[in-house]
């Protein structure tokens, strides 16, 4: 009887085992089978790859950066024109090492996997030819691009520029970087480089913002009227039992809220947070997206905000000049300052413009998309300061003959002993074409010293590119 019931449970245990099996092969049968196919881990599509001509990608003017050459033996090879210059940005196709980058995130596209492409696969069938993928057309500027890995060369960090009214990113530059050109012959060398070059500082570096991060506390404090923004600054200030010190340990001298961004008082920063209060702080920090996806096509790190509405006042004192265990990426710092340039609402940063087939027919047109963090007053009061910021403050260094730049430094302290050097900005103030974000990692010295020329460089060049 007792070995009847063992046998019956025994009966039992493989049924289940056999159920779950058939659910899970069916779930991933009519749920997962396009995710599965299109996934670029997927082995199976080296067949595809092998009888399709990988997509050509260009830049938003036809400039060809990235394309399949197909030699008289019908060997297929991936090239890019351009070597390193797009290296983090369209990223690498290979069957070694993977794909990354454009190559790996829109590679259904490249490859034609996307939507019905039965007449290509008749033609292929019929003829031999291999099927051509769909063409990507990106919204990067070549011009701004080269410009920008030139400013940046010698340096470790990255630049982001973009389209504050859209969301387009016009530019995207992330040191070190390598060559996918030469992948193989560089593989062993990059992955023990300490420098990561195989790292998109751009979209996935997490780094403290400092006080490029009083924007948002400013935008809080004009919500909250209560707070009072005067303050008369002596150089420090103790919050907690801890004694936080101003670049000018001097201090200030007396400060309203513009004053403060000018000159980038880290006290009235820091009093102005812990009065609003870790409700009001983080509230507005989750509305510029802070711990949040960020939208668009690309693969963005989340930002990182570990805090509720319960802060500690030290706490406070640390965000509101934009420390402690505050991390951002450099295009979500790009997306944030376009938030005021676009009257309050941040378009989500987006790099391929249009996606057509082998026959020249657009499949697929992006469409901006953008979302109200702040009133358009509160956005326009706070340009007013940025603007001021860069004519008389800190922000200097990034000023444009015959231009009014908006613009806001910052210098962040970190694990490594040396400073970041930060600088976000747009231009021109009256009717923002371009909004840029600039991070030099570990630089030593001021986003004033450091960061700011290099900005005021890429919106020049970027505004030419506007009157081309």
């Amino acid at each position: 009887m007792e070995s009847n019931r063992k046998i019956v449970h025994i009966i039992i245990l493989m049924s289940v085992l056999f159920l779950s099996i058939i659910i899970y092969l069916t779930y991933i049968q009519i749920f997962r089978a396009e995710v599965t196919a299109q996934n670029p881990y997927n082995k199976r599509q080296w067949a595809v790859e092998d009888k399709t001509v990988r997509g050509t990608i260009y830049d938003r003017n036809g400039i060809v950066l990235a394309e399949t050459k197909v030699s008289g033996d019908g060997t297929m090879k991936r090239l890019y024109n351009y070597d390193e210059l797009y290296s983090h940005t369209i990223g690498y196709s290979s069957r070694q090492y993977g794909k990354t980058g454009i190559e790996f995130y829109y590679n259904s596209d490249l490859l034609a996997l996307t939507g019905d492409n039965t007449v290509a696969k008749i033609r292929e069938t019929v003829t031999g030819q291999p099927i051509k993928g769909h063409s990507l057309t990106l919204t990067l500027d070549h011009n701004l691009q080269r410009k920008a890995e030139q400013l940046l060369k010698g340096k470790i960090g990255s630049i982001v520029a973009m389209n504050p009214k859209t969301g387009e990113v016009l530019a995207a530059v992330s040191k070190p970087d390598y060559n996918p050109n030469s992948l193989a012959e560089d593989w062993d060398r990059l992955v023990e480089d300490e420098n990561s070059p195989l790292l998109n500082r751009s979209l996935t570096g997490l780094y403290p913002p400092g006080s490029i991060y009083k924007l948002v506390i400013a935008a809080s404090v004009l919500e909250n009227p209560e707070i009072d923004a005067n303050y008369n600054c002596t150089g420090t200030i103790t919050i907690d039992g801890y004694t936080l010190a101003d670049a000018n340990r001097w201090g200030h001298g007396f400060l309203d809220l513009k004053r403060s961004i000018i000159v980038s008082c880290n006290t009235n920063f820091v009093r102005m947070g812990v009065e609003l209060g870790g409700r009001n702080v983080t509230q507005m920090s989750k509305r510029f997206l802070m711990g949040k996806k960020l939208g668009g096509d690309m693969p963005i790190a989340e930002s990182r905000y570990p805090y509720g509405d319960n802060m500690k006042p030290t706490d406070l004192a640390a965000v509101a000049i934009g420390q402690g265990e505050l991390l951002v990426t450099p295009i979500h710092m790009a997306a944030m300052v376009s938030t005021f340039a676009n009257k309050g609402a941040m378009a989500a940063p987006y790099i391929v413009g249009k996606i057509k087939n082998e026959d020249g027919m657009i499949v697929t047109l992006a469409e901006s998309e953008s979302t109200q963090i702040i009133s358009d007053a509160i956005a326009d009061e706070i340009t007013d300061m940025m603007v001021a910021a860069v004519r008389e403050g800190t922000g200097v260094n990034a000023r444009i003959h015959g231009v009014d730049v908006a613009g806001k430094t910052g210098t962040a302290q970190n694990e490594t002993g040396k400073v970041h050097s930060w600088f976000i900005g747009f231009a021109p103030a009256e009717d923002p074409q371009i909004a840029v974000a600039v991070i030099l990692e570990s630089e030593g010295r001021t986003g004033g010293e450091a960061a700011a020329p290099i900005a005021g460089e890429v919106l020049n060049e970027g505004l030419k590119g506007v009157n081309r």
